[in-house]
């Protein structure tokens, strides 16, 4: 039988504390920030789950989407109107980051018998950041407790499209990290880092300018794919453990050129 992929998207609400038992306040306050508020903040999560199964040759489909959506808050119910923290058995060893929480979802989802195979979870903590896992990283043993983190950025940028006419965008870019989640931060990287690094060597070079006016581009013309590739060349260096996966740039929602070597 022929196979397809569908991918539902949900969204439940969650509380969460960054905190380290085996640090002092001093420490956990240090590298968790606000997020180590002994208040919680909270999220409007949104889940995309991605599925792979045969198509049913009398329905056409791999599941039926009421039953799919009852089946996911099967697991959700946990989570939503909860503190990870304190309401859900699941991070009394895992500080409950996003990479954290994704992967605690992909366990409990996968082993839910009514679905179909898990290929990919994204985890969005809102619009500017997610987490995912897809089943790459969980049946390799070389990328053990792996993840992913896409974090956006915008800046607004003119071009020209010839020696006369230039044309103003508001770009959007989404850096990809992927790497081990370490177990006494639970984060892939420092997102106060990744930020100071994207701003020093992208926004602040082609923030508010005619990127055309660079090197960068003085034998090649603007274009997604090719802001997409230089983008990746100023990163790379800066990003060894954990490295970069992927660059995606758009100067429209609707389009995105991704870069990854």
């Amino acid at each position: 039988m022929p196979k397809a992929t569908l991918t539902k998207r949900l969204e439940f609400c969650s509380s969460h504390r960054y905190h380290n038992p085996k640090w002092d306040e001093a420490k956990n306050r240090e590298v968790f920030g606000p997020c180590n508020n002994v208040n919680t903040h909270g999220h409007n999560y949104l889940l995309e789950v991605t599925l792979c199964g045969e198509i049913d040759p009398v329905t056409g489909m791999i599941i039926n989407l009421y039953d799919l959506k009852q089946h996911l808050w099967d697991v959700l119910i946990e989570f939503d109107h909860k503190n990870l923290n304190l309401d859900t058995p699941y991070f009394t060893s895992r500080i409950p980051t996003s990479e954290n929480l994704a992967w605690t979802l992909w366990e409990l989802l996968a082993k839910h018998p009514q679905l179909p195979t898990l290929e990919k979870i994204r985890l969005y903590e809102d619009a500017s950041l997610y987490a995912e896992v897809t089943k790459e990283f969980v049946e390799s043993p070389s990328l053990n407790h792996t993840a992913l983190i896409g974090r956006r950025y915008r800046f607004a940028a003119v071009h020209q499209s010839d020696q006369k006419n230039s044309h103003g965008h508001q770009y959007e870019l989404w850096v990809g990290i992927k790497g081990s989640i370490p177990s006494d931060t639970g984060q892939i990287i420092d997102l106060q880092e990744l930020d100071q690094i994207v701003n020093d060597l992208i926004l602040q070079r082609w923030k508010q300018q005619n990127i055309s006016h660079d090197p960068l581009f003085s034998h090649a013309p603007v274009t997604d794919i090719s802001l997409a590739k230089q983008c990746w060349a100023l990163l790379k260096p800066h990003f060894s453990t954990p490295p970069l996966a992927h660059i995606s740039i758009s100067q429209q929602s609707e389009t995105f050129a991704t870069f990854s070597e």
